[in-house]
């Protein structure tokens, strides 16, 4: 975005009034998710075969110098070509990456993504400037996005201060009429790079070797452990099923556990919240009875934390 719109938005947040106690901010992509280096780097070796194919292809057609051997160089490329996509294309490493084309559609959705290298400085000063606004206004600040057709929770904390302004929690749904994301994505996604945010201004470093501690980690959360069908799961940060997400306010005074019974009396006012994930089962088609995952609570940031 703009910077005039962060100069327009950032300052209304801060004047909410102190009644105010969570601030719920819809992206359409993550800002707290696993990094995609691993499926970027598959989808260059595709752009790169098919570059390398194309230009192969214009090369011949120039020697040939006739349309019978602009047909033949083309058949030779094709048939290249078609190698590349049988490793790494609709059967292989790449399905639902290439389009019918063969163009790598993922590179340019990639792009777009907040944890994107190119949008790192930027993802980093809204994680901070949203900091010091919950640390100012005593008030819990968490993202809600879509788009990578999987469902999870992260959040970015300092591990020494777990419940202060600095954590703030990420909840993902997926689109509930998209296909679930190719398993190999899951697998991509399921590494243990340990990520930090850097201080506003400087960019979080492209390896795990390069990246500084700071006072700000960020996990996803392992909320998967079993599978729809009671099988236990192995990766367990983000589960690829259609889904939806169900939150709920609620004093944790009053409501006991899990919204267990309620004690009588009035609570201290300060409210935490309740989100659910409902993921598709094995029923088949839409009818499948759905299976509940979670409750993950976001708390309420308590005064001067």
């Amino acid at each position: 975005m703009a910077g005039p719109t962060y100069q327009g938005l950032f300052p209304k947040v801060a004047v909410l009034p102190p009644s105010v106690q969570h601030c719920l901010w819809l992206f359409p992509t993550p800002i707290i998710y696993p990094r995609l280096e691993g499926v970027e780097q598959a989808a260059k070796v595709a752009a790169t075969g098919k570059r390398v194919a194309t230009g192969s292809f214009n090369m011949l057609g120039k020697v040939a110098g006739g349309v019978a051997g602009i047909v033949g160089a083309k058949d030779m490329v094709n048939s290249g070509f078609a190698g590349v996509k049988k490793a790494v294309g609709k059967s292989g490493l790449m399905q639902n990456v290439l389009s019918p084309f063969g163009e790598v559609e993922v590179l340019d959705e990639l792009k777009d993504m907040w944890t994107h290298e190119s949008k790192d400085l930027e993802r980093t000063y809204i994680i901070r400037t949203l900091q010091g606004i919950a640390h100012n206004k005593s008030m819990r600040m968490t993202f809600i996005s879509g788009s990578v057709n999987v469902c999870g929770a992260g959040l970015v904390h300092d591990p020494s201060h777990p419940s202060d302004h600095k954590t703030m929690y990420q909840l993902i749904t997926s689109p509930i009429v998209n296909a679930p994301a190719p398993n190999y994505v899951i697998k991509f996604l399921h590494n243990n790079r340990t990520l930090y945010i850097p201080p506003n201004g400087h960019r979080s470093g492209n390896s795990s070797a390069g990246m500084t501690a700071t006072d700000t980690k960020e996990d996803m959360m392992e909320i998967f452990a079993a599978d729809v069908n009671g099988q236990p799961r192995e990766l367990r940060r983000l589960m690829g099923r259609r889904n939806y997400l169900a939150c709920v306010a609620y004093d944790p005074e009053i409501v006991q556990g899990a919204f267990g019974a309620a004690t009588p009396g009035k609570g201290a006012g300060r409210l935490s919240l309740a989100a659910d994930f409902m993921v598709q089962g094995d029923g088949g088609g839409y009818g499948g009875v759905p299976m509940k995952y979670g409750p993950v609570i976001v708390p309420s940031l308590e005064y001067g934390r």
